[in-house]
């Protein structure tokens, strides 16, 4: 029977004797994964079964293991893993990857190849992600080893300073434009999202890198290379926002850009995140480079 590990602890030598729920009510675990370790757990103390009532005393080594909600097969999937710790695992998405499964599609997504990563470095984790892209947005994504740890960014309301990489159609009026338009669900539609006075709140900085006219079938194109610094993660917000400003995202066809035989999928790239790692407290950035097709994409329409 498959088992992902919740609290793999030792209990601080200060401790004389408390009960087993005292100690995991120190861990920051959700009030739902409480009752499910209570009802469900696997528990053992110092190598030895145990249970919710058992009494723990300092330097007891606790473990508790839980059988995974939702089962996912595993694929084997060459992960550009760019940070890892025993808490966390960052990860360089490629562009044309799912995050988990759905109804539709079972196989190949980054939680079937994420599991079957821990079972080839014998890690015994579930797939917890902190954060989601899109499917056809490649960059860095974190994924928690355990739910406790999944909680622990939530509960701390962990600041991610988030960058990404992005090349629109057009050219834009200045080089720094701070964008905050709310955001809302498109009536008539479950996917797409617009810029709505009844939306949330969104707020994007967008900075410059590069612009370049081209002329294809004595038509001048211009494409414009920036950088994004977002404040808030609403769905779609850059692809949004761009949009509304007429300058949309090249090869985002949902939302007015236009791909081509390079560039098949939004020019969108998660290119850098720094946030405080909420169980060791220090400072972690992680860096991705653009991706190959992107970068291919700026040579090729350069004068």
């Amino acid at each position: 029977m498959k088992t992902a590990t919740i609290i793999d602890l030792i209990v601080d030598s200060n401790v004389h004797t408390q009960s087993m729920n005292h100690i995991i009510k120190q861990q920051h675990i959700s009030q739902r994964m409480r009752r499910r370790l209570r009802n469900d757990g696997i528990i053992t103390v110092n190598g030895e079964p145990a249970s919710w009532n058992t009494l723990v005393h300092g330097g007891d080594h606790l473990i508790m293991k839980l059988t995974p909600e939702q089962e996912f097969s595993l694929s084997p999937m060459d992960l550009d893993i760019v940070y890892e710790d025993e808490y966390i695992l960052v990860i360089n998405k490629e562009a044309g990857i799912l995050m988990h499964p759905t109804s539709t599609v079972r196989d190949h997504t980054l939680a079937n190849g994420v599991l079957h990563y821990y079972q080839q470095t014998n890690q015994h984790y579930d797939f917890h992600p902190v954060h989601r892209l899109d499917k056809d947005t490649s960059g860095i994504v974190i994924i928690a080893k355990t739910s406790v740890v999944q909680h622990a960014f939530d509960k701390k309301r962990t600041h991610f300073h988030k960058n990404y990489d992005a090349i629109v159609e057009g050219q834009l009026p200045t080089n720094h434009i701070s964008v905050q338009w709310p955001i809302g669900r498109k009536p008539g539609s479950i996917i797409e999202r617009c810029c709505t006075n009844e939306g949330k709140p969104a707020h994007t900085d967008i900075t410059v890198i590069e612009s370049n006219t081209i002329v294809k079938n004595k038509i001048e194109q211009c494409f414009t290379h920036v950088q994004c610094l977002l404040h808030t993660g609403r769905t779609h917000q850059i692809r949004v926002h761009f949009s509304w400003l007429g300058a949309p995202l090249v090869g985002d066809d949902l939302y007015g850009g236009v791909k081509d035989e390079i560039l098949d999928r939004q020019a969108l790239h998660c290119h850098s995140l720094t946030f405080i790692h909420p169980m060791t407290k220090k400072e972690i950035t992680v860096v991705a480079p653009l991706p190959k097709d992107m970068d291919e994409w700026i040579k090729a329409h350069k004068q």
